[in-house]
């Protein structure tokens, strides 16, 4: 089944006859996503890019809808799927809009227009960005892509992503260990992964309320008492770049990083939830 992402790429190249360069297709997603959020973008080599847009274009090349060379991606299938009326309008509205710009000329409009998003570029920058940052925060990437998941990183002048995941695999995509490796670096910040901080699956199991993971929390909190020292290498790390423990939980209450950033915060460091 198509996401609305794939449709909206599809209906993209057909607004566009049929075929477009990929620095093209993924400059007008992002501007239809500033209207829509088809996609969440972070700056990188060329401006905004999506890891998430690029998948799914090779989902769509598998499936036959598309074809893809080198440099550019062409409509394969003549049927289109259907999809939202408000999508379709802003697809075809931003399509005939940026329609006279070539390639430059609209990379140009949003390396004006976005200039955040140029703090990576390999094109030309215009805005700065550092990372010269330090603490500790905590995130959960439950209900986000990988892109926003990277975008908030970027936003928070996170240096190091500490993985606190007993297993760190996903379904979701980008979120499994190596992946995930990767596309941090591709941006600047750098992995770990503390599976001894970790809770074991089979421990998870059967968690229907907030009650019940407060028991398990409960167990957490004095197991953790044997693991100080990887608290303490959290520590050092974090006096000199800004480090965010990672975990999917979305609240950070149904988290066993919420116990991490409670030991930490009894030593007298602060921790922010993100």
């Amino acid at each position: 089944m198509l996401t609305s992402g794939e449709k909206g790429i599809i209906y993209l190249l057909n607004n566009n006859k049929s075929k477009m360069s990929k620095l093209r297709l993924v400059k007008l997603m992002f501007l239809v996503s500033k209207r829509i959020p088809l996609y969440y973008f972070v700056p990188y080599k060329y401006g905004p890019f999506s890891f998430q847009l690029y998948h799914d274009l090779s989902h769509l090349e598998r499936d036959g809808f598309v074809s893809i060379d080198d440099d550019s991606v062409q409509l394969a299938k003549n049927e289109l799927p259907s999809l939202d009326l408000k999508i379709k309008n802003i697809v075809r509205m931003n399509s005939e809009r940026f329609s006279a710009l070539d390639d430059k000329a609209l990379l140009d409009y949003i390396y004006e227009e976005h200039p955040e998003f140029t703090i990576f570029s390999q094109y030309k920058k215009r805005m700065e960005y550092d990372q010269n940052s330090s603490g500790i925060v905590t995130i959960g990437y439950e209900g986000k892509t990988i892109d926003k998941f990277l975008y908030e990183l970027i936003k928070n002048k996170i240096g190091i992503v500490a993985d606190v995941r007993k297993n760190a695999y996903s379904m979701k995509f980008g979120f499994q260990r190596n992946k995930l490796k990767s596309y941090l670096e591709k941006i600047g910040i750098y992995y770990i992964h503390m599976p001894e901080l970790g809770i074991p699956s089979d421990s998870r199991k059967n968690l229907n309320s907030y009650e019940d993971y407060q028991a398990l929390f409960a167990g957490y909190r004095q197991e953790i008492e044997t693991k100080m020292d990887y608290l303490e290498r959290i520590k050092s790390i974090s006096q000199n770049k800004k480090l965010s423990l990672m975990c999917f939980e979305k609240d950070v209450k149904y988290c066993h990083r919420g116990v991490i950033a409670e030991k930490l915060r009894e030593s007298g460091v602060e921790v922010i939830d993100l």
